[in-house]
C-alpha cells in the first residue's frame, strides 16, 4: 500500500462535488499512470464507475458527511496510504500523512450566516486548523485561491488553480425534435422557458431571482421560469412552497443527468445569479448547449464566463429583471452571447 492514494468519495452521486469526483476517477481510469487508489465510499456506485480495474481498492463506508464519526473512521480506513485526497473541506483532522485538499469555495468562512447551526460553526473552526497544515490545495478558480491565502494564511506556492472541466461530449446542442420529445414529460415546449440549475440553498439567491422574474413578467415577459435542483434534505434552503406558488414558476426538482442537455437546449436563457460561487458549472453547461447565460458579476463567476455571458448585480432586483428581459427577448443580443459562449466553453475540458 506504500504507493496508494486514498480518496474520500462519499459525496459521489451528489451534485457539484459528486460530479467532480465522478470525472476525476473516470480520468484516472482512462489515463496511463502507475498510481493505485483506495476509494472510500459507496461500494455499488464505485463498482459501476471503476468496474474491475486493478488500480482500485474499494473500501465500503456510509458514515455521514460533517460528522464526528468521519473524523475517526477516515484515518483508520486510509491507514497505510501516504497521501489522502479530500475533495471537500471536511478534512480528517487526525490524518497524519500528506493531505491534499480540493477546496471548492470559502462560503462558510466568508458568510458564516449561512452555517445552519452552532455545531456547524464549531466544526468549521476545528477543521480550519487542519486545512492550514495541508500539504497542497487545489482550487477551481483564482478567486477561491485568493480566499484560501487570506483566510488560512496559506502559502500561494502550495496552491494549484485548476478550473473545473466540462464534459463537452455530454453537454452539446440537441435538435429541436429530440428536445421536444424529452421535455414533453415536464409539460414544456422549446423556447417557452428560462432555466436555473443548482440547489436551493439561500446563497443561490433564488428568492431574488423569482422576485425579478415576477417583475419582468408584469412587464410583458411570458416565458416560464424553470427551477431544477435539490431542495429536500438540505440543511438550509429557501421556502420552496412559496416560490412554487408564483405565477409562471415551475419547480422540477432533481432531474436525470442525461436530460440536462435537452433542458438547456430548449431554454431561452440560463439564469444563475448566485451570491457566492467558488466556480459555477451551470452557465458553462448551458453555453455548451447553445443557451445564453445571465450570471452574477461577483465572486468567481466573471472569471469563469469572461465576456461570454451577460452579468448583473445579484442584489439589484430591478437590474436583474431588466437583464432577464434583455437576454430572453433581444434576438441580436442573444445571438452574440450564444456565439461567445460556444467559444468560451472550449477552455474547459
Amino acid at each position: 500500500m506504500s504507493g496508494t492514494i486514498a480518496i474520500d468519495t462519499r459525496m459521489l452521486g451528489a451534485s457539484g462535488i459528486g460530479t467532480y469526483l465522478k470525472n476525476l476517477i473516470s480520468e484516472y481510469t482512462r489515463l496511463d499512470h502507475s498510481h493505485l487508489f483506495k476509494l472510500i465510499g459507496d461500494e455499488q456506485k464505485l463498482r459501476n464507475l471503476v468496474n474491475d480495474s486493478i488500480r482500485y481498492e474499494i473500501v465500503p463506508s456510509n458514515f455521514p458527511i460533517y460528522s464526528i464519526s468521519e473524523q475517526f473512521r477516515l484515518p483508520k480506513l486510509a491507514r497505510g496510504c501516504p497521501i489522502f485526497h479530500s475533495p471537500h473541506h471536511n478534512v480528517p483532522i487526525f490524518w497524519g500523512g500528506k493531505l491534499l485538499i480540493t477546496f471548492h469555495d470559502a462560503l462558510h468562512w466568508d458568510h458564516p450566516e449561512f452555517i445552519p447551526s452552532w455545531k456547524g460553526k464549531v466544526y468549521i473552526k476545528i477543521i480550519s486548523k487542519r486545512i492550514r497544515k495541508a500539504d497542497w490545495i487545489i482550487t477551481p478558480s483564482k478567486f477561491t485561491a485568493e480566499r484560501v491565502k487570506e483566510i488560512f494564511d496559506f502559502p500561494g506556492k502550495r496552491i494549484s488553480v485548476i478550473h473545473n472541466g466540462l464534459d463537452r461530449h455530454h453537454f452539446t446542442r440537441r435538435s429541436t425534435d429530440t428536445v421536444r420529445a424529452i421535455i414533453r414529460k415536464y409539460n414544456l415546449r422549446p423556447g417557452s422557458y428560462m432555466i436555473y440549475v443548482g440547489n436551493m440553498k439561500p446563497h443561490k439567491n433564488i428568492s431574488r431571482l423569482v422576485e425579478a422574474y415576477e417583475i419582468a413578467r408584469s412587464r410583458g415577459l411570458r416565458a416560464n421560469l424553470v427551477l431544477v435542483g435539490k431542495f429536500s434534505g438540505l440543511r438550509s434552503s429557501v421556502d420552496i412552497g412559496e416560490i412554487k406558488s408564483q405565477e409562471g414558476v415551475i419547480y422540477l426538482g432533481e432531474v436525470p443527468y442525461s436530460e440536462l442537455p435537452y433542458l438547456y437546449s430548449g431554454a431561452r436563457a440560463c439564469l444563475f445569479i448566485s451570491l457566492y460561487e467558488g466556480f459555477g458549472l451551470p452557465p458553462l453547461e448551458a453555453m455548451a448547449c447553445g443557451c445564453p447565460a445571465l450570471v452574477s458579476n461577483s465572486t468567481s463567476l466573471p472569471e469563469v464566463v469572461g465576456d461570454a455571458a451577460l452579468t448583473t448585480d445579484p442584489e439589484n432586483v430591478e437590474e436583474i429583471s431588466y437583464k432577464i428581459k434583455k437576454i430572453c427577448l433581444d434576438f441580436d443580443f442573444r445571438k452574440k452571447f450564444i456565439n461567445k459562449g460556444k467559444q468560451r466553453v472550449r477552455m474547459f475540458n
